[in-house]
């Protein structure tokens, strides 16, 4: 049981060993100095291989007696604006160690201000896209209003004939109003009209039957009277006769009296 828990140790060990990157893979840049060696080795002994420049990023990968062993782009020729484009362009890399009093883990101002240069320029290119877009937006929307405004003259032209055809129709209907009113009054007065015509009718007819029943007494009375005056008048010369008869018998008898 011991032997294999010490061989599992030493397989950790041996795997440790052998990705030393997984304990560190840590970025930090050469500090604000003139130069800083570049070395075989973990020593001042060591020869170098090349020399850094201040804001030189590099990746640790280990530590020892005060030195970083560091990871570096093989291409890096100590011109401080042209490391991230080298970057870019994913040359090979190279491994050795520094001094690690001159690294440093913290952005170095050259660093952050081409950060912020970079990204000013990118911020300048996209307010340039967005200056042209809007103004492109701008050059739309004034296109847009010239066709709605061609759209809308007509429009406005219908809606103001309309509104005035409307308010001739409101006063069209106020005449209607009125003349709806004067015919229900005008009803209501035919209505009267035809009643008092209807008891005028009534009594018309009433009196027409009286006036025919009047004309039969009158007629049956102007025959009456008509008999009465012949009556009287065939008296009156009966009477006439009969003194006419006895003053002619009286001149007779006086007339022989005398002869």
């Amino acid at each position: 049981m011991m032997r294999r828990l010490f061989f599992y140790f030493i397989i950790l060990i041996i795997t440790l060993s052998l990705f030393p990157q997984s304990a560190f893979a840590k970025t930090g840049w050469v500090s604000d100095i003139l130069i800083l060696t570049f070395r075989q080795g973990p020593g001042n002994s060591y020869a170098v291989i090349k020399t850094l420049i201040s804001n030189t990023p590099v990746v640790i990968l280990d530590e020892q007696d005060g030195f970083y062993q560091v990871e570096i782009q093989s291409n890096e020729n100590n011109r401080g604006k042209d490391t991230q484009k080298n970057q870019e362009d994913k040359p090979a890399k190279e491994i050795g160690w520094v001094d690690k009093k001159f690294i440093i883990f913290d952005p170095p101002k050259a660093i952050l201000l081409a950060r912020t240069k970079k990204e000013k320029a990118t911020l300048e290119n996209q307010l340039e896209k967005l200056s042209s877009e809007i103004q492109m937006q701008k050059k739309m929307i004034s296109l847009k209003e010239r066709e709605y405004e061609t759209l809308l003259t007509p429009l406005k032209e219908s809606l103001k004939n309309t509104m005035g055809e409307n308010q001739i129709l409101k006063l069209d209907l106020v005449k209607v109003k009125e003349k709806y009113s004067t015919l229900i009054q005008q009803s209501k007065n035919i209505q009267t009209i035809v009643k008092e015509n209807k008891t005028l009718q009534k009594e018309n007819t009433e009196l027409t039957t009286e006036l025919a029943s009047l004309k039969i007494k009158t007629r049956n009375l102007f025959k009456t009277a008509m008999i009465k005056w012949f009556l009287a008048g065939v008296g009156v010369l009966f009477i006439g006769w009969l003194i006419g008869q006895s003053v002619s018998g009286k001149k007779r008898r006086y007339g022989s009296i005398l002869g």
